[in-house]
């Protein structure tokens, strides 16, 4: 499709292997990158006018593909990587990895999202999840979320986005976040660098980084701990094929080699079964499962 060329980088026939942090072996017809919000706001009209189906991802670390490949467009967003300060006030594209937005703002002697700086994922993926640790959360310090919505760029303030516990409302919307406006407080680098450090340090102790994964899998139920109920029904190390419950983390599934999205799905309807049984809870996901339909 000689058009989609107007709007970015091309690729056909491309493996979505590496856009995603489980290392699901699947595919789309075509994989573009914008290299510009205008690009993309573009390139979404002409889908959409086209009747093209397309989905849209970042990095792929709070995601579960499907194994089947997609006949449509995939709508990456790695080029859109900006980064504009302005005193305290900065304004990011979304496409950035988190970590990478999160280091600059400590260069610039800037406070608030150090605690978020070993999250996985683009700054895009950390808005539609509200990604965050314990007493710290991407809205935070949000002052406002820019998105495609209808056709248009639209501006949102963050009073107006229905926000709660690794939850926004873009994970029930087709709007597409192109960019966000973040107020920080001053700060000194050399402290947050330590908390970076510390945090890095706690994250390999006790998550299994050594594979393929996208992240804790379940929210966190009031009052309690997902791991801590996956691992009291002893699914420590259960596993469906290469998907496995980790051993380091029970709320992580690692994925020890050729994992498919079955194995993960499949896995997971374990795991809220049997913690059902046990305990008459649910564990609601925290990851999104992607269907191509």
């Amino acid at each position: 499709m000689d058009e989609l060329n107007n709007f970015g980088e091309v690729t056909n026939n491309a493996s979505l292997e590496r856009y995603n942090t489980y290392g699901i072996k699947t595919s789309c017809k075509y994989l573009v990158k914008p290299n510009n919000v205008d690009n993309l706001i573009s390139l979404v009209n002409f889908l959409n006018n086209s009747e093209i189906k397309y989905y849209v991802i970042g990095k792929g670390s709070n995601v579960i593909l499907p194994d089947t490949l997609f006949n449509g467009v995939i709508i990456s967003l790695e080029l859109l990587n900006s980064v504009e300060f302005n005193g305290n006030i900065v304004t990011v594209d979304a496409g950035i990895s988190l970590s990478s937005f999160v280091q600059k703002c400590i260069n610039n002697n800037l406070s608030g999202l150090e605690y978020l700086a070993t999250i996985p994922g683009t700054v895009g993926g950390a808005l539609v999840g509200n990604a965050g640790v314990k007493d710290h959360e991407t809205y935070d310090n949000v002052l406002s979320v820019e998105v495609i919505r209808n056709k248009k760029l639209v501006k949102l303030d963050r009073k107006d986005i229905n926000v709660s516990y690794r939850h926004t409302e873009f994970k029930n919307t087709s709007d597409i976040i192109v960019r966000a406006t973040f107020k920080l407080s001053e700060g000194n680098a050399e402290e947050m660098n330590s908390i970076v450090k510390e945090s890095r340090k706690k994250r390999l102790a006790s998550q299994p980084l050594e594979y393929k994964n996208a992240g804790s899998v379940f929210k966190n139920p009031e009052g309690n701990y997902a791991g801590k109920l996956i691992e009291s029904v002893g699914l420590k190390g259960y596993s469906i094929g290469d998907a496995s419950i980790s051993e380091k983390h029970a709320n992580f599934i690692i994925n020890k080699g050729n994992a498919t999205s079955k194995d993960i799905k499949d896995l997971i309807k374990v795991v809220q079964d049997k913690v059902y049984k046990e305990y008459n809870i649910k564990l609601e996901l925290e990851q999104i499962v992607i269907d191509w339909d």
